[in-house]
């Protein structure tokens, strides 16, 4: 197989002839090949080592979200997102340390280990997901990455013996709501106590490890 092609010099533009054979252009394809093999397996090892936090809709916006804590420390998030009960757009988040540490293992581009991670996510990780939550349709549309890893955040949880008073006070206490807010949003089935109680208990959990 012969390719030609230009190259541009200081002053100058000169053509060039450079040829490829198929047994070359098929190592190069088979080299390719072998080092998105080798993102996907170290990406299927390192989940392997983590846990899962997912944050249902009714304690999340109506959206859907899941983290993934390894060694302590939350490293890739999977965002879905939802329009009027459909689902509109899915997006990851994975920890710079993750896509640098490849990066610097395989001596590859960083925006080709995020490509590789994006599509293994999409067609791996998110059919599990859908089976866990009974959701389906779901993709990944969008990848970027975390500038620091932290803490993870632990699940919220309902203290015992609290009363719906209770609950609804530290809502108040919380956000913007006034309790007759809350009472609307009990009262007309758009959300329960209980889930909005959760929801608020989840944001300052994040708040109080990661700051905002």
């Amino acid at each position: 197989m012969i390719l030609s092609g230009w190259t541009q010099t200081k002053n100058t533009t000169t053509n060039m002839k450079y040829i490829i054979t198929e047994e070359q252009l098929s190592k190069l394809n088979k080299s390719s090949q072998s080092i998105t093999n080798a993102i996907i397996k170290y990406m299927n090892d390192y989940i392997g080592n983590g846990s899962r936090k997912i944050t249902n809709k009714p304690q999340n916006y109506g959206n859907l979200r899941e983290d993934w804590c390894v060694d302590g420390q939350e490293t890739i998030s999977a965002f879905y997102y939802f329009e009027d009960g459909r689902f509109d757009k899915g997006s990851l988040l994975v920890s710079k340390d993750i896509v640098e540490s490849l990066s610097n293992l395989l001596s590859i581009r960083r925006s080709y280990i995020m490509h590789v991670i994006e599509e293994w996510y999409d067609d791996v990780m998110v059919p599990k997901f859908e089976k866990l939550v009974g959701e389906y349709g779901l993709s990944i549309d969008d990848i970027g990455t975390w500038d620091k890893t932290h803490e993870c955040i632990p699940e919220p949880e309902k203290p015992e013996g609290i009363t719906d008073e209770e609950m609804i006070d530290y809502i108040v206490k919380h956000t913007l709501y006034t309790k007759d807010d809350v009472m609307k949003k009990i009262n007309s089935g758009e959300e329960s106590l209980e889930d909005l109680f959760l929801h608020i208990v989840d944001i300052q959990n994040r708040k109080k490890i990661t700051g905002f």
